[in-house]
């Protein structure tokens, strides 16, 4: 007998920011730790000793110019997951536009379907999801089916319009 799924927990406008928050810092954070974790590995790979990586002429040439594009790698990795919030927010702006809009349901579904598609495809500069699957694709389906329905309800209409509001 095959168990019954557990149903996805709503998606939130204020989870929704928190995940994008963490998912920039994480990012941001994550090039110095891998940086640390492969270090060692390189100085052996390279013959090089702790005792010469302590040396002021070592440090003058090898690792000041390492500041730089790590501090660069770090911010652009954070730059990535604002574009990524930019873009949900956009979306979410196009449906809210689509929704008040007299012009017709075809635009309304095909706002629907981008702005799912947006928040499914959400991702870092690791190239990992910044939203959870399972909550995001319900929340995606729930808006593409009233989309093509008889428009969006008045709780998700207040998600979108929450999420059209994210300040990136």
């Amino acid at each position: 007998m095959k168990d019954e799924e557990a149903p996805a927990p709503t998606l939130t406008p204020a989870a929704v920011r928190r995940r994008f928050t963490a998912a920039a810092w994480g990012s941001a954070i994550a090039w110095p730790v891998l940086t640390a974790a492969v270090t060692p590995v390189l100085l052996w790979w390279l013959d090089i000793g702790w005792d010469e990586l302590a040396t002021a002429d070592f440090a003058a040439a090898g690792l000041l110019p390492l500041a730089p594009v790590l501090l660069y790698f770090a911010v652009d990795a954070a730059r990535t997951v604002r574009k990524e919030q930019q873009d949900v927010a956009e979306s979410a702006r196009e449906l809210v536009g689509a929704v008040h809009a007299a012009d017709g349901r075809r635009d309304l579904s095909f706002a629907a379907r981008h702005f799912g598609n947006t928040l499914l495809g959400a991702s870092t500069a690791f190239n990992t999801r910044v939203l959870p699957r399972r909550t995001t694709r319900a929340f995606a389906r729930q808006v593409v089916r009233e989309a093509d329905g008889d428009g969006l309800s008045t709780s998700s209409l207040n998600v979108v319009t929450d999420l059209a509001r994210m300040a990136a």
